[in-house]
């Protein structure tokens, strides 16, 4: 038996009772052995690396600052609901909260709304990781961005920091240790804060995990690569944008608006637009002539970007709605708005932790006084999304009404879903129309009309993707 069937015999062999992920046999890079909590791989100088590359995508690659501008479309819009029985309650603790929401009252920097500092809050939780917010006394909210929290210089060896957080024994938060920029990349210590005065808003996979990690850092290679890819095609269509005319003559004496140096060389000014060379006979000039990018580089470069924004679950059909069909478009994101469940939710436990911390504050103020026996836990608030408006609103509304008649759905939620608002509310707007509408003498009908299909429209087909 030769050594190359011998060897192929063993390989066989080591692969009958195990796992071949694990089983390196030159083909594809080993796995490490070597298992550590998720803060020991990006910590100290490598996190602030991870977080200047994706700062810097963001500012120069548009396909980068459009998936983080989607992602936030999605996931930071809400509305503020307070759902006790009490109506005059719900009103009052709403007006404190549009109240709150003004710049100068929400942001310690008096430049944000406070739906601004929750959309900008989440980007930086995407770009950099995770984000904090520092609840001020005074009732403002203070912004900390990723790499302002670092270990302190006095961290003693018995106390356990993480990436300037420092945990109990469970791995619960206890302190973070802030920081403040200085000139020329320097950053200077400024205090250890309970963890208690600040919300943590960050995404986790694992659970001895202290930092989160921007859902980026997988795609931040792909996205540098198309982008560097990208500068030096357009540098070569540049230089393929210039014209000449090449005679080769026997003339020694040509004439032409170039210069011959004494060693042979020419100097050839193309600024002036296309020209004419007359050149000595042996002497040629060519220029690059290509198609650029050819068709074959332009599908993969779609293909990387189609894997890279699949870092934030988008699908390629929001980059080129031309690639499907309507049906197919709302397929796409009936399943994107599936997992962005997950993302709202993170969003949504920093609005909660914020609007508990607001509520006793004005109690403590006096700004707002609960009913007899009534504590803050017994205040029932939501913060909803605002939803997706009808695709089809003839189609898609006749099949909200049938599944209310059918008992598989109901108003409330269907106003939730769609971004409606209230439907109690929407039901008095509309007595107060028809109120309205009376006393003008005017007949207010809120039955649709009747429409008939279109049998050539080409919704009504059958989707051939």
């Amino acid at each position: 038996m030769s050594k190359k069937k011998n060897k192929a015999n063993k390989v066989k062999t080591s692969f009958a009772s195990g796992y071949d992920a694990v089983a390196s046999v030159g083909k594809r890079k080993a796995a490490s052995p070597i298992l550590k909590n998720e803060d020991e791989f990006l910590h100290g100088q490598q996190r602030k690396a991870m977080i200047g590359t994706g700062q810097t995508l963001y500012r120069n690659f548009s396909m980068v600052a459009w998936a983080v501008r989607k992602h936030l479309d999605y996931n930071t819009d809400f509305n503020f609901q307070v759902r006790s029985e009490n109506e005059e309650l719900n009103d009052q603790i709403e007006l404190l909260m549009k109240v709150f929401s003004r710049p100068h009252n929400c942001d310690s920097s008096q430049r944000f709304t406070f739906s601004q500092m929750i959309r900008t809050a989440e980007m930086r939780h995407i770009l950099d990781g995770d984000f904090l917010f520092l609840k001020r006394t005074n009732g403002s909210l203070t912004a900390v961005e990723g790499d302002l929290m670092q270990t302190p210089d006095d961290a003693e060896p018995a106390e356990k920091w993480f990436n300037g957080c420092r945990v109990n024994n469970d791995g619960r938060p206890l302190q973070w240790g802030l920081h403040a920029r200085e000139r020329y990349g320097r950053y200077k210590f400024l205090r250890r804060v309970p963890a208690k005065n600040l919300v943590h808003l960050a995404s986790f996979d694992r659970f001895d995990q202290v930092r989160g990690v921007s859902p980026l850092a997988a795609a931040y290679n792909s996205f540098q690569d198309v982008y560097e890819g990208v500068d030096y095609a357009l540098a070569k269509m540049k230089v393929e944008q210039l014209f000449a005319l090449v005679i080769s003559s026997a003339n020694a004496n040509g004439t032409g608006e170039y210069t011959r140096n004494g060693d042979g060389t020419y100097d050839v000014d193309f600024g002036k637009g296309p020209i004419k060379m007359e050149m000595d006979q042996d002497d040629t000039a060519q220029f690059l002539t290509s198609d650029n990018p050819g068709s074959n580089t332009q599908d993969f470069i779609s293909l990387v970007l189609s894997m890279a924004i699949k870092a934030l679950d988008l699908p390629i059909n929001f980059v080129d709605e031309s690639r499907t069909n309507f049906f197919g478009s709302r397929a796409a994101w009936m399943l994107y708005d599936r997992s962005c469940k997950a993302k709202r939710d993170v969003v949504l436990e920093s609005l909660r932790r914020i609007t508990v911390w607001k509520l006793q504050q004005w109690i403590i103020s006096g700004l707002l006084v609960l009913p007899d026996g009534m504590t803050v836990n017994d205040v029932p608030f939501e913060w909803v999304h605002r939803g997706m408006p009808w695709w089809d609103p003839v189609k898609e509304i006749s099949g909200d009404v049938m599944a209310i008649q059918a008992g598989l759905d109901n108003p409330y939620r269907i106003c939730k879903e769609r971004g409606r608002g209230e439907f109690d509310e929407n039901l008095k707007q509309i007595a107060k129309a028809k109120e309205a509408a009376e006393l003008l003498g005017i007949q207010l009908s809120f039955i649709p009309p009747e429409v008939e299909e279109n049998p050539e429209d080409p919704d009504t087909q059958e989707d051939d993707v």
